[in-house]
């Protein structure tokens, strides 16, 4: 599985765990992998890859990029493995 496909499951798991609390709400997600952009602006070319976008299409998100540097408790949660 890739790192893109891996970042979407992690962010529509949150928004499913959390429906009740966003939905109809806009959400801004604060990642530093930049490719999670890329399903909103492009057509994505697997199947996979546009089934997740389709997922991510019910929910009013605002993708926001920051840089690993500058999102150190993400960093943080992901060397706790």
């Amino acid at each position: 599985m890739s790192t893109i496909e891996r970042e979407a499951y992690a962010v529509i798991y949150a928004l499913r765990k959390f429906r009740n609390f966003v939905f109809l709400t806009e959400v801004t997600i604060y990642s530093d992998h930049n490719l999670l952009m890329y399903l909103r602006e492009c057509a994505p070319k697997s199947a996979k890859l546009t089934h997740l976008a389709l997922e991510l299409q019910e929910f009013n998100i605002v993708w926001s990029y920051r840089p690993g540097i500058r999102n150190q408790a993400a960093d943080i949660l992901s060397t706790l493995r």
